[in-house]
C-alpha cells in the first residue's frame, strides 16, 4: 500500500491520522501522512504522533519511493501493525520551510523568464535557503535585478497555484525541461507550481498560498576567482 501524501492536497495542514502498515525498531509507515519527507532540496518535517495514547518524537522522515518512514527517538511496540497515528507536525518550521520554497520558486523562475537560466540545485534550511542558477554571466548587477523584483512580486500578494501533468506531457514540454534541466520525478503525474505570470515550474514541495506570506528576501553572494558564484544564498 502507498502512503497518502496529504501535505500535498493541503500545504497549510497540521495533523492529519494514518494507520500503521509496517514498523520495526524506530522505523514505522503510514498509510496517510502530514509529514513532509526529505526531497527535492527540502528538509523533512518534525513533530509528533501519538499511537494507544504514547507520544513519540518524530526526527526523520523519508520517502522509499512508495512509502513515508517516521523515524522516532523511541523504538515502537512490536504489535501496532493497523493502528491509529495521529500527526502533529511542528507548524512553525514547516512554515518556514513553505516561505523559503516559496521564494525560491520566485526567484528561478524570474531567471528562467528573463535569463533562460535553469536550475538545477537547490536547498532549504531551517533560517536559510541556497539556489544555483545557471546565468553565464552573472553579475552583481544581475543579482541586485533578481532580488529587486523577487520582493516586488512578495510586495504584490501574488496566488501560489498547482496543477498536475501526465509526466509523458512534461517530458515534451521544452520549456518545463530547461528550466528544470531535464530533472523530472519518477512520478506518473508531475505537481506543477504558477507564481503569477512566470513560468510553470516542478515542484512537490510546499509552498505559501500568497507570495505576501514569504516577507522581505534577502539575498547574499560570494566571490570564486573574483567573479560572483552561480550560487545566491537567501534570508528572510
Amino acid at each position: 500500500m502507498e502512503t497518502k501524501l496529504a501535505y500535498l492536497d493541503n500545504n497549510y495542514l497540521k495533523e492529519a491520522t494514518g494507520k500503521v502498515i509496517f514498523n520495526e525498531f524506530t522505523d514505522l509507515v503510514v498509510d496517510n501522512t502530514v509529514f513532509y519527507p526529505t526531497g527535492e532540496g527540502q528538509p523533512n518535517d518534525r513533530g509528533k504522533i501519538t499511537i494507544d495514547g504514547k507520544e513519540f518524537e518524530i526526527i526523520d522522515t523519508w520517502n522509499d519511493g512508495t512509502n513515508v518512514h517516521l523515524i522516532s527517538h523511541d523504538t515502537y511496540p512490536d504489535s501496532i501493525k493497523g493502528k491509529e497515528v495521529k500527526q502533529y507536525i511542528d507548524w512553525d518550521v514547516r512554515y518556514g520551510h513553505m516561505k523559503f520554497r516559496t521564494a525560491l520558486r520566485i526567484i528561478t523562475g524570474i531567471a528562467y523568464r528573463d535569463y533562460k537560466a535553469g536550475n538545477r540545485i537547490n536547498q532549504t534550511y531551517d533560517d536559510q535557503a541556497w539556489v544555483d542558477l545557471e546565468i553565464p554571466e552573472i553579475s552583481e548587477e544581475i543579482v541586485k535585478k533578481l532580488e529587486a523584483e523577487t520582493n516586488e512580486i512578495i510586495k504584490k500578494g501574488v496566488n501560489v497555484e498547482f496543477e498536475y501533468r501526465p509526466r509523458s506531457s512534461v517530458l515534451s514540454d521544452g520549456d518545463l525541461m530547461a528550466i528544470s534541466r531535464g530533472i523530472v520525478p519518477e512520478h506518473p503525474q508531475i505537481r506543477l507550481v504558477k507564481i503569477g505570470n512566470l513560468p510553470y515550474q516542478i515542484d512537490h514541495g510546499t509552498h505559501v498560498k500568497n507570495t505576501s506570506e514569504v516577507g522581505e528576501v534577502k539575498f547574499k553572494t560570494t566571490l570564486v576567482k573574483g567573479k560572483v558564484s552561480k550560487r545566491i544564498s537567501i534570508s528572510l
